[in-house]
C-alpha cells in the first residue's frame, strides 16, 4: 500500500486551525484557504502517481502549508464564512484503487458508433463526448473504500493507495467538506451548499475514515 498521509508538520497546522480561529475561510476550487491577519494556511490538491496495475493512474492528494503573507482573494475565491470558531476538525482518509483495463467488446463498440452517427444525423451536430465513447477501446474504474473496510481483504494491497484527501471541519454543529470526493478534481460545492448536518454524512462515513484531531 502506497501512503499519501499528512506529515507531522501538516498535523501541527491542523492543530493550529482548531486552536486559533481564522478570520475567513475561502474555497478556491482546487484549494481551501484559512485566512488570518498576516498569514494564511493553504489546503490544496496535489496530483501524484498512484500504485496500480495500469500505467499512469493518478491519485489526487492534499497538502497543508502556511504562507507568511496576507491572503488576497481572486475571482475564483468564494467566501465560506467569517470569524467562525472551528469546534472540531477531522482528517478525511480513504483508500483508492483501480481496476485493470477492461476491453470494450466489438459488439459494444459497434453499438456506440451506430448511436453516435444516428445522433449526429438527427441533431445535425457532433457530440464530443459521444464521439469519444464511440472510439473507446477500454476503460478503467476508479474506486475508493473505507480504510477499515472488510473490502480490503479482497484486494491486492500492493496496488492500493492510502490517502489523506482533506479535512472535515465542524462549525456550530454543521460540517464543511474540505476533502476530495471520489478522486475527482477540485473541492466541489454542490447546489451552493457549504455546510451539512451530521445526518447527511452517512454515505461519506462508509467511504472515508474521519480521524478527529484532539487538542
Amino acid at each position: 500500500m502506497k501512503k499519501f498521509i499528512y506529515t507531522a508538520s501538516e498535523i501541527e497546522l491542523i492543530h493550529h486551525l482548531k486552536n486559533y480561529t481564522p478570520k475567513k475561510i475561502w474555497n478556491g476550487f482546487v484549494s481551501f484557504i484559512f485566512e488570518y491577519e498576516n498569514y494564511h494556511i493553504l489546503l490544496e490538491i496535489v496530483e501524484e502517481i498512484a500504485v496500480s496495475k495500469n500505467e499512469y493512474d493518478e491519485a489526487l492528494t492534499t497538502t497543508l502549508s502556511k504562507k507568511d503573507e496576507k491572503y488576497i482573494p481572486n475571482k475564483h475565491s468564494e467566501l465560506i464564512c467569517e470569524n467562525k470558531k472551528i469546534d472540531n476538525i477531522y482528517i478525511a482518509r480513504t483508500v483508492l484503487y483501480f481496476s485493470e483495463m477492461k476491453q470494450v467488446s466489438r459488439l459494444e463498440k459497434m453499438k456506440n458508433k451506430v448511436y453516435f452517427w444516428l445522433k449526429t444525423i438527427l441533431t445535425f451536430k457532433k457530440d464530443p463526448l459521444d464521439e469519444m465513447i464511440a472510439d473507446t477501446i477500454g476503460f478503467i474504474e476508479e474506486n475508493i473504500c473505507h480504510p477499515k473496510s472488510k473490502q480490503l481483504e479482497t484486494l491486492d494491497l500492493n496496488y492500493t493507495n492510502l490517502i489523506d484527501v482533506g479535512l472535515l471541519v465542524e462549525i456550530e454543529n454543521k460540517y464543511l467538506l474540505n476533502f476530495i470526493q471520489n478522486n475527482g478534481y477540485g473541492f466541489h460545492i454542490w447546489d451552493n451548499k457549504n455546510f451539512y448536518d451530521n445526518s447527511e454524512l452517512k454515505d461519506f462515513k462508509e467511504l472515508y475514515e474521519f480521524i478527529k484531531i484532539e487538542n
